[in-house]
């Protein structure tokens, strides 16, 4: 069913309303409370109530909840018309059946009341709220309850007359006080709840709440002056509503009269006040009568204000707005480096322009213009401003012009967009220029330019071949130099597939499909049939290239001729062969020659030892001592022949796998364990890293190291040793650091050749090799091996070993 009012939805319904059944029971309780409370003031007791409060809750209900509350009204009102006005302990069945079309044609007549009113009023007030405005105020609260109010008093009083329930004498009187009665219930009750009822509409920032706490007691005393005295004193209240009206607004307007209400009708059914009359019934007619007018007076004047404010804050707004646009205005003028705006009149005068424009002017000419300056005034170049009254001229008869000005006083070059200013009749006022500096756009195409030529210059003597085919690898454009690279010229070429020039009689080409696949492709390596009929090797460079919306469109590419470099890398291969082939022969010598050397040095040591033994002690003593040298060079050649023989070896390990240097340490060091014991040497070994090595020449390698440190130690410092290692971009950096002698400085470069020794052989033995081997061994991992030593204090060897 669609609702008969389609202004509900401005008003803020609690969520226990938006159920229908829980909608029609709250509506016919309140219904029912507040016509109990207006039964208690009647003409007669039982029969028509002055003041109907009912009334105005009905017609609120249907305005804010729609057609749901109808029932709600039904139920309440012949619920209120039938058992309200009786003694329900006292009711039998015939005074049941007479009351009963009674309250159902009332309660038929106030639902069509409430309907036709909010009908009328809703459309009346073109769907606004009904108190948005003093005309809305009035269709509400002037229409709204003669509408309802005949409705309701016609059909209910010719219900009481047709069932007797009064006299014909009673009928107008009945008639009059009914309907004011409903009347002023609309009045009084009906704008307080669509006003507290509509959303958004309390806003405590209006006023403050001390000022409202005085006035309401200014209110309740006011109206104990007023109304409890039997003087007239009753416009006093006029004031008091002019201050709620102009300060609080309609909220707190309807709820204080309301009060104001109350304490009238209070008093006035006591007898007391200045309403009151010799017959009760006449003196609650003038109590309504004055209600409404205050209540319609003072809605109406809230009405007024309100839709003023609304005036005045549109019009804050709006010249908020237009203040708004003005900057904005202004700022897109100004805000743009680089365009100079300005607007020329009829006349040739200035009618607007921004400060990049001024600016020009002033170093262009050397005058500062201002609004209404004439172009006469302004160009002191007679040419220029002939040249821009012509265009002016032509622009004023609807033209639109776009040229190019260079300026040689500042070297500048700008674009003028000239166009007509037309007015919303379509008469022209004048001319808008757009003035655009392009002095960086036009140095651009000059460098194009310039770029262009020198890229086809390169293009037309480059010694590798420029070419540009489409996807499928068909030739669209190639450099000459393809005449002296292959044999064919450019235009042979172009439009033949790049598989034309392919050894084999293939049909496609592998290069076109990677680059399609890849889309690009760095020097791809392959052979081509030159002309001729001869072979090259070339090096292919190329790159997909897409249009503006994203689609594959053509291929960029570059080849050059490598034969050459083919050639060379074949005879460095050979070379390399032939060198590996002498580096094995050569490490196969050195290992047999050190092999074969060793059983001549042995026998020779071996019977030098039997003569020594042999011959008596206190012989000759020369002859003992030629012996000890024998032995001795016997020893130490014995020694440079092992190390000779460990030095061809190194890399003989074929399988390179992952090691704890930990462990590579501790073996080496079990290997020294009796020079470590005898000597008293302290080890310190951090936390070592696994490594990809070979084990024997690292376990060697540790050895020899160690073993150095040792071998030149200073014989009254208790020799310390610390191996350490840390990550140093992509290698294992480790360090064995000592405190012995140390290395001059001019020294440490020749540590690391084979044989070479820099302390006497009395005080320090050895033969040498150590550190060649030890730089061998790091060679062989590709790493790096280097010294730092301070004479006299101590050394650090660091090697490298990559992760």
């Amino acid at each position: 069913m669609k609702s008969i009012n389609s202004l509900t939805s401005l008003y803020a319904k609690p969520s226990i309303l938006r159920s229908t059944p829980i909608a029609v029971l709250v509506v016919a309780t309140l219904y029912i409370l507040l016509s109990k409370t207006s039964f208690l003031i009647t003409i007669n007791s039982g029969t028509v109530s002055p003041i109907f409060f009912a009334a105005g809750f009905a017609f609120a209900s249907v305005l804010i909840l729609g057609h749901k509350a109808l029932i709600g009204i039904w139920i309440g009102s012949l619920y209120s018309n039938i058992f309200l006005n009786i003694d329900i302990a006292k009711l039998d069945k015939t005074h049941f059946l007479n009351h009963l079309p009674i309250g159902f044609f009332i309660s038929i007549g106030t639902v069509m009341a409430s309907i036709t009113g909010t009908i009328i009023v809703t459309r009346l007030c073109q769907k606004e709220h009904p108190l948005k405005n003093g005309q809305n105020v009035l269709v509400l609260l002037i229409l709204g309850p003669i509408v309802y109010s005949t409705i309701t008093s016609l059909i209910g009083v010719i219900s009481l007359r047709l069932y007797g329930s009064i006299s014909v004498e009673q009928f107008w009187y009945t008639y009059k006080t009914w309907w004011l009665g409903d009347a002023i219930g609309i009045i009084l009750i009906t704008p307080l709840m669509l006003s507290w009822f509509l959303k958004d509409s309390f806003d405590k920032n209006n006023f403050n709440f001390f000022e409202l706490t005085l006035y309401g007691l200014a209110t309740i005393l006011l109206c104990f002056g007023v109304f409890f005295q039997y003087h007239d004193l009753k416009y006093l209240i006029l004031p008091l509503l002019f201050w709620s009206v102009y300060r609080f607004g309609i909220q707190i307007t309807t709820l204080f009269i309301i009060i104001i209400a109350l304490f009238a009708i209070i008093t006035t059914s006591q007898g007391i006040g200045p309403f009151y009359e010799e017959h009760i019934n006449d003196s609650i007619l003038f109590l309504d009568l004055f209600l409404s007018v205050i209540t319609i007076c003072s809605l109406f004047l809230v009405g007024i204000i309100s839709e003023r404010k609304k005036a005045e804050d549109l019009i804050k707004t709006s010249e908020k707005n237009l203040r708004e646009n003005q900057i904005l205005l202004e700022s897109t003028l100004e805000s743009p480096k680089d365009i100079s705006i300005y607007s020329i009149g009829l006349n040739y005068e200035y009618l607007s322009f921004n400060n990049l424009h001024r600016h020009n002017m002033k170093i262009m000419n050397g005058i500062d213009i201002i609004l209404g300056m004439k172009l006469q005034d302004c160009l002191i170049n007679k040419e220029e401003l002939d040249e821009a009254v012509t265009v002016l001229n032509k622009v004023f008869l609807g033209e639109s012009i776009t040229t190019i000005r260079s300026f040689k006083t500042n070297n500048s070059f700008w674009e003028l967009k000239i166009s007509p200013i037309v007015t919303q009749n379509n008469k022209i006022i004048g001319a808008t220029v757009i003035s655009t500096n392009i002095t960086e756009k036009i140095k651009a195409e000059e460098a194009l330019i310039k770029s262009e030529e020198k890229y086809r210059n390169i293009f037309e003597n480059i010694q590798d071949v420029i070419f540009q085919t489409d996807i499928e690898g068909i030739f669209t454009d190639l450099s000459p130099s393809v005449v002296e690279f292959c044999g064919y010229t450019a235009n042979e070429l172009i439009g033949k597939p790049t598989y034309f020039l392919q050894p084999e009689d293939e049909k496609n080409d592998i290069a076109i499909k990677l680059i399609n696949e890849r889309l690009i492709l760095n020097n791809f390596e392959r052979l081509i049939k030159t002309k001729s009929g001869s072979l090259k090797y070339v090096s292919l460079s190329a790159k997909m290239i897409f249009d503006d919306n994203g689609n594959k469109h053509h291929i960029n590419a570059i080849v050059r001729d490598i034969s050459q470099i083919k050639e060379n890398e074949r005879e460095i291969a050979n070379q390399n062969q032939k060198l590996q082939i002498q580096n094995k022969e050569l490490e196969q010598f050195a290992y047999i020659t050190s092999h074969d050397l060793q059983e001549p040095l042995i026998t020779l040591k071996c019977f030098s030892e039997l003569i020594k033994a042999d011959f008596p002690k206190d012989a000759n003593e020369n002859i003992n001592q030629y012996l000890d040298f024998i032995l001795e060079s016997s020893d130490r050649m014995q020694k440079l022949v092992k190390g000779l023989l460990d030095y061809s070896r190194i890399g003989s390990q074929i399988e390179i796998k992952e090691v704890d240097s930990n462990e590579i340490v501790d073996d080496a060091i079990s290997i020294l364990s009796d020079i470590i014991q005898k000597t008293e040497t302290q080890i310190t070994i951090g936390d070592l890293p696994k490594v990809q090595g070979y084990s024997i020449e690292l376990i060697q390698l540790f050895q020899n190291l160690i073993e150095n440190a040792i071998k030149f130690r200073k014989k009254e410092v208790p020799i310390t040793i610390n191996i350490t290692a840390k990550q140093v971009e992509d290698n294992w950096q480790f360090a064995i650091e000592d405190n012995g002698i140390g290395i001059e400085e001019n020294n440490i470069e020749k540590v690391f050749a084979i044989f070479k020794r820099l302390n006497n052989r009395d005080e320090y033995s050895g033969t040498g090799i150590g550190l060649a081997i030890c730089k061998k061994i790091i060679a062989l991992h590709r790493g790096t091996i280097w010294i730092e030593s301070t004479f006299g204090q101590g050394t650090i060897v660091y090697f490298t070993i990559p992760k």
